[in-house]
């Protein structure tokens, strides 16, 4: 209905545009009443010049006949303008506009517009019961959501329809499925564990408490659900708890089948530690280098206020916080009758720690 509703505004623009047109390049009437002056006076001067022996008499009826010439071309310019009036033209642009309404009213009817898709969901429907593996995912999840209200109170149904929703990509809808199934049933990990997959996908790959606390209830009603093992190691290596992450690493693939296809993605995942670990580890070793060296400078030069902003940021990095506290409290004191200096240092304190090249 959009296209057609489109069209009929470029018909409307087009009948609109060429009495514009129209209206600028015709030849009005009093025009035409200028040039019927004109060539009265031309003619009178003609026959002045003819009588004064200016002009021969031949000569002067060659002069007349060409104004005569003029006249008539622009006299035919009027009559044909005229035989076009405005009127005629918003006519048109009228029944233009009656036309499209009525076959939007023939065609496109509100209470049409979602016929064509009720019937590709019958037809979805009639395959869904004799060969439903030939659907998509987007498909399926369609025909499944029609029984919401006859499976409300089912815990499979909204299982299924969560895992069909995740297929499809509907993460958001898939997480409401897993909700449903968790309030039905809240002694079922696997309502649990897929609600805690679902949040993580909905947060962009990263489990949020909410996720987290899902894939915990999980465990604790099935302490080998390998879904939940693995998505909080994920969530452990990503916050650098690295002996947490093994943990659930290895525990999901103890848990899993020697042929489960998603080993090799736990095992990958598994694999990716070590050197997450060692990366870790060597950053914090440039700090704590870094720190020493600042320490130092700052022994030799306590008037450096980058370097105590530095200093406080990598304390932060490392999570030593007593010896954070301890240096706040030395550049405090050494700054004690300059607040601004004091405000300036812990606001650059907040800002991103750069390499280990910022020690001077």
């Amino acid at each position: 209905m959009l296209i057609l509703a489109l069209i009929c505004v470029l018909i409307c623009a087009a009948l609109i545009a060429l009495a514009a047109l129209w209206q600028r390049f015709s030849v009005p009437a009093p025009e035409l009443a200028h040039e019927k002056a004109l060539y009265r006076g031309f003619v009178a001067d003609v026959e002045r010049r003819v009588a004064a022996g200016e002009i021969d008499a031949e000569q002067g009826q060659e002069e007349q006949a060409q104004a005569a010439r003029a006249l008539l071309k622009v006299s035919d310019t009027a009559e044909e303008t005229a035989s076009f009036k405005p009127l005629y033209g918003y006519v048109a642009l009228g029944l233009v506009a009656v036309l499209s309404v009525w076959l939007y009213l023939f065609t496109g009817h509100p209470d049409l517009a979602d016929q064509p898709y009720r019937q590709r969901l019958q037809a979805w429907t009639t395959i869904a019961k004799s060969d439903p593996d030939s659907l998509s995912p987007q498909k399926m999840a369609a025909v499944l959501r029609q029984g919401q209200v006859e499976h409300a109170r089912e815990v499979d149904y909204w299982l299924f329809l969560g895992r069909i929703d995740m297929m499809a990509g509907n993460n958001y809808d898939g997480a409401q499925d897993y909700q449903k199934a968790r309030a039905l049933s809240p002694e079922t990990f696997t309502a649990w564990s897929e609600l805690g997959e679902a949040l993580t996908f909905v947060g962009n790959g990263t489990s949020g408490p909410e996720a987290q606390q899902a894939l915990h209830n999980a465990l604790k009603l099935n302490p080998n659900d390998p879904r939940a093992h693995y998505y909080l190691g994920q969530q452990a290596l990503e916050d650098g708890r690295y002996e947490d992450s093994r943990g659930h690493f290895n525990a999901a693939l103890n848990a899993m089948a020697p042929g489960d296809v998603s080993r090799p993605q736990v095992q990958q995942a598994l694999a990716a530690v070590a050197p997450a670990e060692a990366a870790a580890k060597a950053m914090s070793e440039r700090i704590s280098g870094m720190v020493a060296s600042l320490e130092a400078q700052l022994a030799a030069d306590p008037e450096n206020a980058d370097g105590w902003a530095r200093l406080l940021r990598s304390y932060d990095v490392l999570g030593h916080k007593p010896a954070r506290a301890k240096a706040e409290a030395a550049m405090r004191a050494h700054y004690a009758r300059r607040p601004e200096i004091i405000a300036d240092i812990l606001t650059k304190a907040q800002t991103r720690v750069g390499s280990e090249g910022e020690a001077k």
